[in-house]
């Protein structure tokens, strides 16, 4: 009996280490006619790292950005973290710094570190633009894009207790102000948005794409079988985890983040590297 117990420990130990530590890359291909004919623009989101430092698979995600060309790069969130050294972000922002430009929306733990102030600071120095219910009008490959960003409602906390809303901060009416406009707008709009799980409140504007993190791609799966069994705010058998969602028109694409926690391991659910090709469709 002793002997099965040891080698289940063993056999867990060994799932745990190649599903925690080596970096997979889920790339997602999109179509639509408000590209210029025979044009695409590609996207590396990057999401929940959590300051995480992958030691020698660091220089492997650096690599696996540059090396797939990217348009842009989009860091949706909880890239730094409350409760670990900025470092791994650091680390990271110095070796993507200059492949293409960087934009940035907050996570939670960012608003719970009671540092978000010297996080700007930081991506500000490294050449990142930060969204903040806010949106901006770019020009890549020729195509007009509306890239816009939410502020994460999370409040500032501590080690011994997080507010989990921003006191007087009404998201759904943040959002009105900032893009009932875009109706009007016929570009291609993109949102960078933390939280899937509110995806009923970005469903109200005209976006075509959505970019999501946090759930974590639900902690632990089951291949083709059970998407995750836990993510943050949505709790058991998430329905959002990870992947593709489409919305009539609207699609939504959520990563299942970089963090890798000895304490909180993935279980048949490595970090990932999300790229995003989107192309003409006339």
């Amino acid at each position: 009996m002793a002997f099965f117990f040891l080698i289940i420990i063993f056999v867990y130990v060994i799932i745990s280490y190649y599903t925690n530590y080596t970096i997979s890359t889920a790339n997602y291909k999109l179509k639509t006619p408000l590209l210029i004919e025979q044009s695409n623009i590609k996207i590396v989101l990057v999401s929940d790292l959590h300051s995480g430092i992958h030691g020698k698979k660091q220089n492997t995600l650096i690599n696996k950005i540059k090396y797939s060309e990217p348009d842009l790069i989009v860091l949706i969130g909880d890239i730094f973290d409350d409760f670990i050294s900025l470092d791994g972000g650091k680390l990271l922002l110095s070796g993507i710094s200059g492949f293409a430009p960087i934009y940035y929306v907050t996570g939670n733990h960012e608003r719970w570190s009671n540092d978000i102030k010297n996080i700007q600071e930081i991506l500000l120095s490294y050449g990142v633009t930060i969204l903040s219910d806010t949106y901006i009008k770019i020009e890549i490959n020729n195509n007009k894009i509306i890239l816009a960003g939410i502020e994460d409602p999370a409040g500032k906390g501590n080690s011994n207790k997080k507010l989990y809303e921003i006191p007087n901060y009404d998201q759904d009416e943040s959002m009105e102000k900032a893009f009932g406009e875009l109706d009007n707008i016929l570009f291609y709009k993109i949102l960078l948005a933390h939280r899937p799980e509110k995806i009923e409140m970005y469903k109200k504007y005209s976006f075509d794409l959505v970019l999501s993190g946090h759930s974590h791609g639900g902690q632990f799966r089951i291949p083709y079988i059970l998407n995750g069994v836990y993510a943050p705010n949505q709790g058991i058998f998430p329905k959002y985890a990870g992947g593709v969602y489409t919305h009539e028109k609207l699609i939504h694409i959520i990563s299942r983040g970089l963090s890798i926690k000895f304490k909180l391991p993935r279980i048949f659910n490595p970090p990932e590297l999300v790229i995003v090709t989107i192309e003409s469709d006339i």
